[in-house]
C-alpha cells in the first residue's frame, strides 16, 4: 500500500484528506500548525506526527513522498525547504498549492539536485470537488507521477485530473492560465448581469435568467450553476461583499 506525508488540513487540504481516507486506499501521515484538525482527521490508515522529522520517520517503505497543502508563498517556501532536507534520493515532494509556477521550476532544481522528485499540481474544485472529487493538472517527471497515481485517484474527480507535462511548473503553469481564464468569465457574467439588472428591462428575473442559462446554452457551466444557486438564495446579493482577494494567478498570466 502507498504511503504518503501530508501537511496542511485547511478547509482545501482537510477535504482532501477525507477523501483519501474514504477511499482507503492509501495510508497518510498528517500534519498541520492545528493539533486540533489533525486530531479530527486522524482514523483509520491516517495518523498524525508532531513534525516534519517524525513523518518522515513514519515510512516503512523505501520511497517518501510527502504533499504540501499549504497557502502559496512563504508558507510553502519555508516548509518545502524544511522537508526537502530530510528527504533523500529517489523520494517524491507535492507542492499543492497555487504557487507561481517560476518558483517551482526553481524548487524543482533544488531538489533534483539531492535526487528527490517533485510533482506540482494546480488543483480546482473548491467545496464542490470535496463531494465529488478534486479536478488536477499535474507537472512534473512522468514516473514520479506514475509512482503517486494511487494517490491522485482516492481523491481526484474521475476523468478530471492528469499529467499536463513533464517539465517541472508545468502544473502550476496550467492552473495559472486555468484561472486566469476563471477570473474572466467571472467579470463577463458580472458585467451580463450588471446589463440585465440595469439595463433597458430592469425588471428581469435574474434568477430565471440564470436557470435557463445553465442548461445547455454556451454560457452554461460551473460557474453559471454557482450564479444560479447564488441569485435562487438571494435574488438581490445583498450578503455577497463586491471585492474578491487577489490570490495572484491572474496578475501571473497577465
Amino acid at each position: 500500500m502507498l504511503q504518503a506525508g501530508w501537511i496542511g488540513l485547511g478547509r482545501m487540504g482537510g477535504n482532501m484528506v477525507r477523501r483519501i481516507i474514504d477511499a482507503g486506499t492509501v495510508e497518510l501521515f498528517l500534519s498541520d500548525l492545528s493539533t486540533e484538525r489533525v486530531a479530527a482527521l486522524a482514523k483509520g490508515m491516517a495518523s498524525g506526527a508532531g513534525s516534519v522529522a517524525e513523518m518522515l520517520g513514519r515510512f516503512t517503505q523505501g520511497r517518501r513522498i510527502v504533499w504540501l497543502m499549504l497557502p502559496a508563498g512563504e508558507a510553502t517556501e519555508t516548509t518545502f525547504q524544511e522537508v526537502l532536507g530530510g528527504l533523500g534520493r529517489g523520494d517524491i515532494v507535492i507542492d499543492g498549492a497555487n504557487s507561481k509556477f517560476s518558483d517551482t521550476v526553481r524548487r524543482a532544481a533544488q531538489a533534483r539536485a539531492k535526487g528527490v522528485a517533485m510533482l506540482d499540481v494546480g488543483v480546482s474544485g473548491g467545496i464542490v470537488a470535496a463531494a465529488h472529487g478534486y479536478p488536477m493538472m499535474i507537472g512534473g517527471p512522468r514516473e514520479a507521477f506514475e509512482t503517486c497515481r494511487p494517490l491522485f485517484e482516492s481523491f481526484g474527480l474521475p476523468g478530471g485530473w492528469g499529467h499536463v507535462g513533464e517539465e517541472s511548473g508545468a502544473g502550476h503553469y496550467v492552473k495559472m492560465i486555468h484561472n486566469a481564464i476563471e477570473y474572466g468569465m467571472m467579470q463577463a457574467i458580472a458585467e451580463g448581469f450588471d446589463l440585465l439588472a440595469r439595463g433597458a428591462y430592469p425588471g428581469v428575473d435574474l434568477h430565471a435568467v440564470a436557470e435557463i442559462w445553465r442548461h445547455g446554452t454556451v454560457v452554461s457551466g460551473f460557474l453559471m450553476d454557482m450564479t444560479e444557486a447564488a441569485l435562487r438564495r438571494d435574488a438581490s446579493l445583498t450578503d455577497l461583499a463586491p471585492h474578491v482577494d487577489d490570490s495572484g494567478e491572474g496578475r501571473w498570466a497577465a
